[in-house]
């Protein structure tokens, strides 16, 4: 649980904040005492569909091709980025994430610069998955993704110091979006011990894996758990590659995966594999769509037919719905409280 308090004296309560108390003293002397309204947010690690799309209304971020241009050109950045620090998958998967959490919770309008956020939220990364670099270090490693050919940056650069003013700024902007929140799951884990308890091949296994690191291209990490993912990635890479699916293609329960959830996360990987092969892993092995677009039938098929709701997500608490944008302005206003637990987040309230 962290608490963060900026306010300027004066300041209204914005919607949402508990009144706080203010006496006002005599005439031309300052004021006694000062309590400022405070906000309890709580985190949001996970999020129904309905949840993304009221979010996405509020933002008013479309999902066009410009918007998802924007995104892949800073998943690249993030990945190459990182590849030049040698990063582990963990760092670049959390990096990816912390970018998608934070174009859900803040408008492309307000943070413009997809680049100065991608490179924000790899610095965020690294400290949440202990591979700390330093900013500079990871500046002058993008630097020298998109210059390859030249002219090398001194450390003394004014562009430098101005991007890592930029990055500062934008790395207290993604803690407070995640509601300071390091829990992070990785699918890669679980598709190791997946795919030892089936007994399946390397092959299959590393597919898998890179279908994994693929996943972080979409919001499925904002929807469903690691182990769900890793799941549905064992499948799709069975499919792939001719395996015989039988032994867990409808025996998710198994695995503690809801059959409906698992279903829609092959859905949205194949989605990807569909609008964007180039952007993937899989582009060079897999040029062709046929295999991608007769699983997405079949999917489709095994969907019309079932009643599940979209993710185990969609109605946990009622604190947890009718999400908002952020007010990136709100700390001016009192003190923000940022809490991991919901029931922890209602006894609060009620004492406040």
């Amino acid at each position: 649980m962290a608490t963060r308090s900026t306010p300027k004296s004066g300041s209204p309560a914005g919607s949402g904040f508990v009144s706080g108390a203010y006496d006002s003293g005599s005439i031309g002397t300052a004021p006694s005492s000062v309590t400022f309204p405070t906000l309890i947010q709580i985190s949001r690690p996970y999020l129904s569909a309905e949840h993304i799309a009221i979010l996405s209304q509020q933002a008013n971020n479309s999902n066009g091709v410009r918007e998802s241009q924007s995104r892949f050109h800073a998943f690249a950045l993030i990945i190459n980025t990182g590849n030049q620090l040698r990063f582990p998958v963990r760092t670049l998967g959390s990096a990816m994430v912390l970018f998608q959490q934070f174009y859900l919770f803040n408008s492309l309008q307000n943070f413009s610069s997809v680049s100065d956020t991608a490179l924000a939220c790899l610095l965020v990364a690294s400290k949440m998955e202990d591979t700390l670099k330093k900013i500079k270090d990871i500046l002058i490693a993008a630097y020298n993704v998109r210059h390859p050919n030249g002219p090398e940056i001194s450390l003394d650069s004014q562009v430098l110091d101005e991007q890592r003013r930029r990055s500062l700024f934008l790395e207290r902007q993604v803690l407070e979006t995640m509601s300071f929140d390091f829990r992070v799951k990785h699918p890669h884990p679980y598709v190791i011990k997946f795919c030892r308890k089936l007994t399946l091949g390397s092959e299959q296994a590393q597919l898998a894996w890179l279908i994994c690191f693929d996943s972080y291209k979409t919001l499925a990490p904002l929807k469903h758990t690691a182990h769900a993912i890793a799941l549905a990635s064992i499948y799709i890479a069975g499919v792939l590659l001719d395996r015989d699916i039988s032994g867990y293609a409808n025996n998710t329960a198994d695995f503690l995966v809801d059959l409906h959830d698992y279903e829609n996360i092959i859905l949205e990987l194949l989605e990807l594999y569909i609008d964007w092969l180039p952007q993937t892993t899989l582009a060079s092995r897999f040029p062709d769509l046929d295999k991608f677009m007769s699983m997405r039938i079949e999917v489709n098929k095994r969907l019309s037919h079932s009643n599940g709701s979209d993710n185990q997500f969609e109605s946990k608490n009622d604190i947890l719905k009718a999400p908002k944008i952020r007010d990136f302005t709100i700390g001016d206003k009192g003190t923000m409280r940022y809490v991991l637990d919901s029931e922890r987040a209602k006894v609060e309230e009620s004492l406040l």
